[in-house]
């Protein structure tokens, strides 16, 4: 039986054909009456009972097995390829990823601990903006020679308070004996007048108006008048300088150069900024991409991309070309070079008078002009050899799945006109609170079968409350066919919740130690930025016994101490005692004065006697 709408081949017992859905026909009904009958059983297409000529609902139509198959797999393919598509398209160029994980080795927002712990750079700027207090003191507690180990008790102390409204300041030093103050020295800057005095070796205080008129009080001095006027000093000309210098000073401690002179920040920033040199040789790297290998990255094991990498020799050239380039001309840089170059001249003048000889009677400029050239062809000069000598440099570079430098592996040659030295490095960046928290570095030097390695070793721990860090830097090779070895350990740590500090260093030569230095202690008080106080428990410096040093025996110093760092709380007091104008002094005045202090030596050293004996 076949199905009257499609045509295809129909069992009979089917209902309903099940290629077009429509109803099959059973045949004519009894009683030759015409009409089409169709039996349809309770459950099926069509409700039981239903009259002649009433319409059957149609089945629905079902697709061969083998056509659904075939579109799933399409859509599979579709979607393969779209993801692929998009991986590639989002997928960042080689060069740029190396590029990013060298520059980013340090980033501004990575974890500082000596930041988070003490606020250093609020320090620093505390250091120069704001009155404050500073006081030192360091003793001798004891000494492996029995001489030097007499002097236990002794040391030193200073104290330096310094108002920044009012422009005055003291300095205050103390020798002590037996922990108790032998001799002290202070000394007093403000409104315009130097004083100093040694209350233990008189009881003057030398005073030195340094206001208007300075130069006709020198002149005019009793006893250093007569000394100026035959030296030739012209006084008046130091004077000018004085008072030079000081505004020079305090024009760049105002504003905040006084401690980059000639401007190397700026400079730098302004090459980072306006300078080819960095992209060009960027352009000029060489990447491709390399197999993956697992590195410890944060104390855990990461897969890591990997690419190779070719840096040419031309390009490192040009390198050092565009940026000697860009530093020579750099207007603000000379400027600054002749800022402080005329300023020394001015002193050299007023010294001896003899400052064009300094520079082959060229004024500053003259001489920055004139040479300008040398130096230009002095640096040329210098890269012209480096080009002689460099080669090519190759690398395998590692990066996290972060975008941060895992490892990196290389090697280049180093030629000159006798030999040529083979160079092999490495890095491992473990990270931790931060990248290079935990790293490793190596670089050997090959040359005629004899080796110097040189190892870094660096492992430190911060969890915000708690620090340690160790440097570990090893030297050892061949040398005439003799193995020689030297190192250097620096080791620290520090926990805030208590203030406790532990500092160590040592140096080896042979595998033997032969010297080694430690400071323990606590941060009894710490601001942030502004109070610092640490009482330093112990400070010893060892010399054990070596054959590296010829040192027979062990030797060690131990001292404690303190420093306290705060802002200005105390009064700035002139040094006490009767005044002494050191210009309007006469010579039996000084007289007087160095017999004052012949006594005060005496009593010092009768003192000193009695203790020691």
């Amino acid at each position: 039986m076949k199905c009257n709408y499609c045509g295809n081949e129909l069992n009979e017992q089917d209902l309903a054909c099940p290629f077009c859905g429509k109803a099959a026909e059973q045949g004519e009904a009894s009683g030759g009456s015409g009409a089409t009958q169709i039996s349809v059983p309770a459950g099926s297409y069509a409700e039981a009972g239903a009259v002649s000529g009433s319409a059957v609902p149609e089945a629905p139509k079902k697709k061969p097995v083998g056509k659904i198959a075939a579109i799933a797999a399409a859509a599979a393919a579709v979607v393969g390829i779209g993801a692929f598509a998009m991986v590639k398209l989002t997928e960042k160029d080689p060069k740029e990823v190396v590029i990013a994980a060298f520059e980013n080795i340090y980033t501004e927002d990575q974890v500082k601990p000596m930041e988070e712990l003490f606020g250093v750079s609020g320090f620093a700027e505390f250091s120069q903006e704001a009155s404050q207090q500073v006081r030192t003191e360091i003793v001798l507690d004891g000494c492996s020679d029995e001489q030097v180990n007499q002097l236990a008790g002794g040391g030193f102390w200073t104290e330096v308070k310094y108002d920044m409204e009012q422009k005055e300041g003291t300095l205050d030093l103390g020798i002590l004996f037996n922990r108790m103050d032998l001799l002290s020295m202070n000394f007093y800057y403000g409104d315009e007048t130097i004083m100093a005095a040694i209350p233990e070796l008189s009881g003057k205080v030398f005073t030195l108006d340094i206001s208007d008129g300075l130069v006709e009080r020198i002149e005019n001095s009793p006893t250093l008048g007569p000394m100026v006027a035959s030296s030739g000093m012209d006084v008046g000309a130091m004077a000018e300088f004085y008072q030079e210098y000081m505004e020079w000073i305090n024009k760049k401690l105002e504003d905040g150069t006084a401690s980059d002179p000639y401007g190397i920040q700026d400079v730098w920033k302004r090459y980072k900024e306006g300078s080819k040199a960095q992209e060009d040789f960027k352009a000029a790297l060489t990447v491709e991409k390399a197999g993956k290998e697992t590195f410890l990255m944060d104390g855990k094991k990461v897969s890591c991309k990997g690419y190779q990498v070719f840096v040419s020799k031309d390009s490192m050239i040009d390198f050092l070309d565009t940026s000697a380039e860009f530093f020579l001309q750099d207007e603000q840089l000379k400027e600054n070079f002749l800022e402080n170059l005329r300023m020394s001249l001015r002193m050299i003048e007023i010294t001896n008078g003899e400052a064009s000889e300094a520079l082959g009677g060229l004024s500053a400029e003259e001489f920055l002009e004139e040479n300008y050239d040398d130096m230009k062809e002095s640096v040329e000069d210098a890269i012209d050899e480096l080009d002689a000598v460099l080669n090519d440099v190759e690398m395998l570079v590692y990066v996290d799945p972060k975008g941060r430098l895992a490892f990196v592996e290389g090697t280049t040659a180093l030629d000159t006109e006798d030999e040529s030295t083979d160079v092999e490095f490495s890095m491992n960046l473990q990270g931790g609170s931060y990248l290079t928290q935990n790293a490793q570095l190596k670089l050997e030097l090959i040359q005629d079968g004899d080796t110097v390695t040189v190892e870094v070793m660096k492992q430190g721990t911060y969890d915000g409350k708690n620090l340690t860090g160790d440097i570990e830097i090893e030297l050892y090779g061949d040398n005439d066919g003799k193995e020689e070895s030297y190192g250097l350990m620096l080791s620290g740590t520090y926990s805030s919740e208590g203030g406790d500090f532990n500092l160590e260093a040592e140096v080896r030569a042979e595998d033997e130690k032969v010297f080694a230095m430690s400071a323990m202690g606590a941060v009894s008080e710490l601001e942030k930025g502004s109070v610092l106080h640490m009482d330093l428990d112990e400070i010893r410096f060892d010399v054990p016994e070596s054959r590296a040093t010829m040192v027979y025996e062990d030797m060690y110093m131990t001292f404690s101490g303190e420093y306290d760092l705060r802002p200005l709380e105390d009064e700035i007091e002139v040094p006490e005692g009767e005044k002494m104008d050191v210009l309007a002094a006469t010579e039996s005045d000084w007289q007087r004065v160095a017999m004052e202090a012949y006594m005060g030596i005496m009593d010092i050293a009768s003192q000193l006697q009695s203790v020691m004996e």
